[in-house]
Formats: C-alpha cells, sequence, structure tokens
C-alpha cells in the first residue's frame, strides 16, 4: 500500500491485511534481528568500561528486552513459534575503545531501525502488529538519538 494512501484505506479496517501465517512468517526474521541487537549490546556491555558511558547504554536495555519479547509475544498470539536464539553463530565483538563500541551499536541500530520502518511502510499487517513495529521503530530512533550523545561524550 503507498504510504500516502494509508490513513484513507486504514480507516475501518479498510484494505487487505496480510493473513496471520504471512504476519509469522515476516515477523521471524525480525525477531531475530531483535535478538540479535540484543546480543550487539550485552556484547558491547561486557567489554565496555564502567562509567557514565556504560550506565547510559545499561539504561536503554530493560526497554530493548521489552520490544524483543513483544515481538515474539506477537508470534506466539498469531500461531506461531519465535525463535529463541539457540543455535545462532557466535557474534562478532567490535574491538578498540568505548567510543568505537558505542559506534558499533549506532551502526547495528541504524541497521535495525531501517528495517523496522521498511517493514512497517511496506506490508499491510494487522493494526495491532502494525502498531507494535511502529512502537519499536520509534524506539530504535530514541536509542539512536542516546547512542549518538553517548558517542559525543567519549573521547576520541
Amino acid at each position: 500500500m503507498f504510504p500516502a494512501l494509508r490513513p484513507i484505506l486504514n480507516k475501518g479496517g479498510a484494505g487487505r491485511y496480510i493473513s496471520r501465517e504471512e504476519s509469522v512468517e515476516r515477523l521471524r526474521p525480525v525477531a531475530e534481528r531483535h535478538l540479535d541487537l540484543l546480543q550487539t549490546y550485552q556484547a558491547a556491555l561486557a567489554r565496555m568500561a564502567d562509567g557514565p558511558a556504560k550506565e547510559r547504554v545499561e539504561a536503554m536495555m530493560p526497554y530493548l528486552r521489552t520490544e524483543t519479547a513483544k515481538i515474539s509475544e506477537t508470534i506466539l498470539s498469531l500461531g506461531g513459534a519465535p525463535p529463541t536464539g539457540a543455535g545462532r553463530e557466535a557474534f562478532a565483538v567490535v574491538e578498540g575503545s568505548d567510543r568505537n563500541r558505542v559506534q558499533g551499536l549506532l551502526d547495528a541500530e541504524n541497521d535495525f531501525g531501517g528495517m523496522l520502518r521498511e517493514e512497517v511502510d511496506a506490508v499491510h499487517h494487522q493494526e495491532r502488529t502494525r502498531a507494535i513495529l511502529g512502537h519499536n521503530a520509534e524506539a530504535s530512533t530514541s536509542r539512536i538519538d542516546l547512542l549518538r550523545g553517548v558517542a559525543a561524550d567519549l573521547p576520541r
């Protein structure tokens, strides 16, 4: 659906929604990317020096975990089985300074946020699913802003 038509066609549920099975099929890769992003944050935090930068990144983790769980819960509610993260390949860790690690998080978050926004715009998910994806896309944008602030405060 064209994004410009969405406000008109979505009133009253007009338009064709994808099926539950199609939603599960499309949400599984989103959930896997969520799990990857969560592991990226955890790996970066494990190697960051204690201090204000680490505390600011740690403060984002509960929200990121909640968003990851919400996608998994949505897959379950649609009758699918969400990915667990078991059997995933070992995760590449950004080496170097804390600034490099935060930049790595910023890159991962930019990729993830772009994928979420594309999913919201390109597919006519059920309203509840679209609302969750939209919320997670906004949260990703907020994390990007916070990470930029953290990176700006770290020494070069």
